[in-house]
Formats: structure tokens, sequence, C-alpha cells
């Protein structure tokens, strides 16, 4: 899955094979560019007053919250506020930013809530088609989608947020990524479970001793430890409770036992696994990746290994079978990965994919403002 940056492209004109201006920073691939245009695509259809919503200020404090759970007041427009062409081309931005696998998944929760209507009715009562509705999904640009500029996008509504920036036409950011499902199973809906599979499948294989190292704690978190956090700081710790729910509660000395701590990482090392192991982890590690394309991978790829993939840890709580609570996360310098399926009897999962170094682009940012400094 590396990633060579010095790759020609091609235009898919002909054949016709394009290389980057040597003076130009380029990561070989055409994701950005595509990104972009889908977007703007989509914001020469608005109408002024829907232009109006959608886009917010790239330095805007909202652009950090990416919250998934059901609430009011959230920015941009609803899918459910656009015309058919609009929703079209709004697929065609997530399409475009996200592997055939990672958009079939963005359908699939978003469908699922309809599921989670009907299941809900007795609950929620008449709410029951506004709380639970796969059209209620909120896409958001920051700033206008131009070509050669510094602009984001998020879509966001339960169980699915999506945040990438797009930086200068030539590179991506795409986290905080997450994906969530309730029920976890239920008919043709397994939409984590190949994740979760690839989970158990490298705890089954690790000797006693290893299932001690990376078992941290025999009592899960009842979401994922960073919470919502616009940046991950140096040290995390779980709530009590899921937010808005009761039916996975811990106390203070879960939550300390259960914390993320940036500079000292926990669980099982990577490089204390042998040949066989190392590869399951590898390819798990692959599964949360693969929900973007396949260049922004392999540019992911090298980050990780840039900085260490041996620094990789493979960390659980919880039970260690498939229909008992259970958390699990790989924790390293440029890579947090949790995944929790603990709430509703273990049926309802929240998997989070986050850059300790560069959530919102953050990072890439900053090394593109210099770099535009430097040749002013």
């Amino acid at each position: 899955m590396s990633h060579d940056a010095s790759t020609a492209h091609s235009d898919g004109s002909d054949g016709v094979v394009l290389h980057a201006p040597r003076n130009r920073p380029l990561d070989g691939d055409f994701d950005a560019t595509a990104v972009t245009f889908a977007a703007m695509a989509l914001f020469d259809q608005l109408d002024d007053a829907q232009r109006a919503r959608i886009v917010i200020p790239m330095d805007d404090a909202n652009r950090t919250n990416w919250n998934f759970l059901p609430e009011s007041g959230r920015r941009g427009i609803p899918l459910r506020d656009m015309n058919d062409t609009q929703r079209y081309l709004a697929h065609r931005v997530i399409a475009q930013s996200m592997s055939v696998t990672g958009y079939a998944k963005v359908v699939q929760v978003m469908s699922l809530e309809g599921v989670l209507r009907e299941l809900n009715t007795d609950v929620f009562g008449h709410v029951a088609p506004y709380f639970r509705d796969p059209q209620g999904y909120f896409l958001t640009f920051f700033d206008q989608p131009q070509p050669d500029s510094n602009w984001g996008w998020r879509l966001v509504g339960h169980h699915l947020s999506l945040n990438f920036t797009v930086v200068g036409q030539d590179r991506l950011a795409v986290t905080p990524l997450l994906l969530g499902s309730e029920p976890a199973k239920l008919g043709p809906f397994r939409i984590l479970g190949d994740e979760e599979d690839r989970a158990f499948g490298l705890l089954n294989s690790l000797d006693p001793d290893q299932v001690r190292t990376a078992t941290i704690h025999a009592v899960p978190p009842p979401d994922f430890v960073t919470r919502c956090v616009p940046f991950i700081g140096e040290e995390e710790w779980p709530d009590v409770h899921g937010v808005g729910r009761r039916d996975a509660m811990i106390t203070d000395e879960d939550r300390y036992a259960l914390r993320y701590v940036k500079a000292q990482p926990r669980g099982l090392s990577r490089a204390a696994m042998n040949a066989a192991q190392t590869a399951a982890f590898d390819e798990l590690l692959a599964s949360f990746l693969g929900n973007v394309k396949d260049a922004q991978v392999g540019r992911e790829m090298d980050r990780i290994r840039r900085a260490g993939d041996d620094r990789l840890h493979f960390v659980w709580a919880g039970g260690h079978r498939l229909d008992l609570p259970h958390y699990f996360r790989i924790e390293g310098p440029v890579t947090l990965i949790e995944f929790d399926n603990t709430e509703d009897n273990a049926n309802h999962i929240h998997a989070v994919w986050r850059d300790p170094s560069n959530d919102f682009g953050i990072d890439v940012l900053a090394e593109h403002r210099a770099a535009q400094h430097r040749h002013d």
C-alpha cells in the first residue's frame, strides 16, 4: 500500500501520462482535484440562500465540532433540504473522497436510520420520523471550494462524521472519520463486521501472555475513550456513560484504567507480535484506512511507517467474545483507531479513526502556509 509521491499519474484521457511539474509538491494523484470539482458542481446548483447556509469560514470554531450524536442547531444543509440533483451531487462529493467500500458503508449507515426509526417508534412516538431520518445528515463547506485553495467539507449526523480538508488542491486530510451502527447486526446489516471480525481474529491468535498484555481492563468504556474532543490531548479519559445513555456505566476507577496517554502507549506492541500476528494486525489497520482512496491510504501508511510502525499498539478492554461488550484500539504516534461495541448488550458500534497530530488537517495546513511564506 506504499505510495511514491514522485509517481506519474494519468488524467484518464487516451492513456496520456502526466508528470507533476518539479516545482510543485504534488502527491501524484488526482484525488484532491476530483473532490474540489465535485464540490464546485454542487455549489453551482445551490441557490443563494442555500449557499449562505452551507459555507462557513475555515477558521470558524464550528469546524472542529464533529459530534456524531443527534443534536439541534447543526450548521450546514441537511440532505432532506436538497432537491434530487443537489443530493446526487452531494453524494458525488462523498464518493470522490472515499473508496467504494467506504462509500458503501456511509450509505448503509444513513439507510439504517430508517430501520432504527421503526425500532424506536414505541420509544419516540410521533417524533421518530424526525429523530431517525436517513436524510438528516448535514453537509457543510468550510470556505467555498475553489481550485488551488484550502477548504474543507463535513457530513455529520447520527453515527456518521466525515471531515475532509483539502490543502492547496495537492493534499487531503481525512480525520476524524467516524462510522457507527445501531443495531450492529440486524438482517442484512453488519456494517462494521469486517473490522470487528479481524480484531477478534488477531485477539484469538495471541498466546495467553500476549492477551494479558493487550487487555488493559476487564470492563470496556461506554463509548470511545477520547470522546468527541476537537483535538486529542496528552491524556484522555472516557466518560462515565454514553451521551444520552445509561445502559453502560463505568466508575472513575474504570476510567483511569481505560485512559489514553499519548506519550505512553498501552497494550501489546506490534513489535512483540510474530509474523502471522503482525500480518493480521496490518490487515486490521488497513480495514479502517481502506475507507478512503487508495492513494490516500498509501500516504497514511507512509506516515505511519515513518513514525515507526512497530510503535503501534493493540489495546483491548472488556469481553473476549463477540456477544460480550468489548472495545479495542490501535494507538501510535500518528494514528488512533477506537472501536466500541458496548451498548445495547453488545449490539451498538462506534468506530473512529483519528490522527493525534493532524485531525482537521492542522499539520498539513501549517506546512502549506509555512511553504507559502517561504516563497513570498
